[in-house]
């Protein structure tokens, strides 16, 4: 199986699909995610709206670019040395299909927020394949999401708040986001 038929199936499976949360934005608007973003981002894979290029980074990374810039092409996942099955490889692709599905609707908001959700949907997935929180490196933006998906499946409504606080805090001082975090994306199919 070839990597973009691999993203296709991690974005139909079961665990992916799982995955419902909303939350409010920085600005006060609503972000939302659901089996339909992965659906969305599944479907751009298979007909070739969007393209992958694997082998882009030395590291385990992985990034969707949504517009030509910066040597990137528009529409397309870029994939670093990762191991490609693992269930860490398969959070991370959740992560990044958030992007993508919010330049495929042609969403705008915050890049805060939608970096928040990418992450939170990366720890959703985590969760519902049984990764254990711990999996995650102490201090982690992804680890400090495993505790925003926590306090939403306890409906925790005080959880939810402090600790999406601290992801979008934890984001924001990261130096990989300092060019682009505080300002805004639109996206453009």
């Amino acid at each position: 199986m070839g990597v973009k038929e691999q993203m296709i199936s991690i974005l139909r499976s079961g665990e992916t699909h799982r995955i419902s949360f909303s939350f409010t934005g920085s600005t006060g608007a609503t972000v939302s995610v659901n089996s339909q973003t992965f659906e969305r981002v599944a479907d751009a894979l298979r007909s070739g709206a969007i393209a992958v290029v694997e082998g882009r980074f030395p590291n385990d990374i992985a990034m969707y670019s949504s517009k030509a810039e910066n040597g990137f092409a528009a529409n397309t996942f870029y994939l670093g040395a990762n191991p490609r099955y693992s269930r860490l490889f398969n959070a991370l692709i959740c992560h990044e299909s958030v992007h993508a599905s919010f330049d495929l609707t042609r969403s705008t908001l915050p890049w805060i927020d939608n970096e928040a959700a990418g992450y939170i949907a990366q720890a959703y997935y985590a969760r519902n394949s049984g990764l254990p929180r711990v999996a995650y490196e102490f201090g982690s933006h992804s680890i400090i999401a495993y505790s925003v998906v926590e306090g939403m499946r306890a409906n925790s409504p005080g959880d939810i708040s402090f600790f999406l606080g601290e992801l979008r805090n934890s984001v924001k001082a990261d130096p990989m986001y300092h060019s682009y975090i505080g300002g805004q994306f639109t996206g453009d199919g």
